[in-house]
């Protein structure tokens, strides 16, 4: 009897133990990457006509977001570079940074107003939820910027899309 006892308690722990481990649940990884970013090429005018744009690497741009009702936010600087990964608000539809060539240059800073739709994203289980973005239009002033275009107007996760060229005055 005593022999049954430990057996039949043996199959119940063993039970108990497969039942709990059957139930626990592995969370899958996230291997996407959640935020949306948007990548800005900078492209250099070697002359007033225009007509010869060089790919070049600045020696330390910044970006600057501004956060309205908010103190300065933190710069991001990036050196010997030639392609800049921004992020745009998901609170908002608008957005502006400040951009500048050089963290010593005496000339002021540009703005680049963003504007764009919104559009709440599954990416998965795993990952939930974000936000992709449409650009409408972008606006800047020129003081060191010569003009841009806009190459892909859906700002997604895939970070090898490029969506801006910004393209730097000859005489900078």
């Amino acid at each position: 009897m005593i022999k049954q006892q430990k057996y039949l308690c043996f199959v119940l722990v063993a039970l108990c133990c497969i039942g709990w481990v059957a139930c626990t649940q592995q969370r899958q990884p996230c291997l996407t990457p959640k935020t949306a970013s948007l990548i800005i090429e900078s492209i250099h005018l070697t002359t007033d006509t225009s007509t010869v744009p060089v790919d070049t690497a600045l020696i330390a741009a910044v970006f600057t977001p501004l956060v309205p009702g908010k103190s300065a936010s933190p710069d991001t600087t990036f050196s010997q570079q030639s392609l800049f990964t921004i992020s745009l608000s998901p609170d908002d539809t608008i957005c502006q940074w400040l951009f500048s060539t050089d963290t010593l240059t005496t000339i002021a800073p540009d703005t680049l107003t963003f504007h764009y739709q919104r559009n709440l994203q599954f990416l998965s289980n795993a990952c939930g939820y974000t936000y992709f973005y449409t650009l409408d239009t972008v606006i800047t002033t020129h003081r060191i910027i010569d003009s841009l275009h806009i190459i892909n107007t859906s700002v997604t996760n895939n970070v090898n899309t490029k969506h801006l060229q910004i393209f730097i005055r000859p005489d900078y």
